[in-house]
């Protein structure tokens, strides 16, 4: 059975969560559980607003993300354009088939990532005039995949 809740224990989790602590924090230092320090600072009528300390990371890490897929985008249409050009260079109707398949795989990554930027508003912003193209004559991440 638990240890019944403390003075000393009220007292610890009010001063370690004046200090800022979290209530993980909290718990490791008063040797409580953490759902024990939840029950007393809900009595205390204290919270853990852990969420305005951690917004700016997320959103860098957001903002990092999105400068990645980017990059990524980028790559993919980079491979497409390499992957054309060795199609002309083939030896072999397998091998020129084989890089359109794989330049046609990376121009839909490419409109995917695309696609994703313009839903999230994160990226470039409304996508290049060729990929309005794109999503125009072959509809939103590269058309369907029957053909087309």
């Amino acid at each position: 059975m638990a240890e019944p809740i403390t003075d000393a224990d009220r007292k610890a989790v009010r001063h370690l969560h004046a200090e800022g602590l979290s209530r993980n924090e909290i718990a490791r230092q008063t040797g409580r559980s953490a759902a024990t320090v939840s029950k007393i600072a809900k009595a205390e009528g204290l919270r853990f607003e852990g969420g305005a300390r951690v917004a700016p990371a997320t959103e860098a890490r957001r903002a990092d993300a999105a400068a990645r897929r980017e990059l990524l985008a980028d790559e993919a249409l980079d491979g497409a354009r390499q992957q054309v050009a060795r199609t002309a260079e083939a030896e072999s109707a397998r091998d020129a088939r084989d890089h359109a398949t794989a330049a046609r795989a990376l121009t839909e990554v490419h409109a995917r990532l695309g696609e994703l930027a313009r839903q999230t508003g994160r990226g470039s912003t409304g996508g290049s005039m060729l990929d309005r193209l794109a999503d125009s004559l072959l509809g939103p991440a590269g058309g369907d995949h029957e053909g087309v």
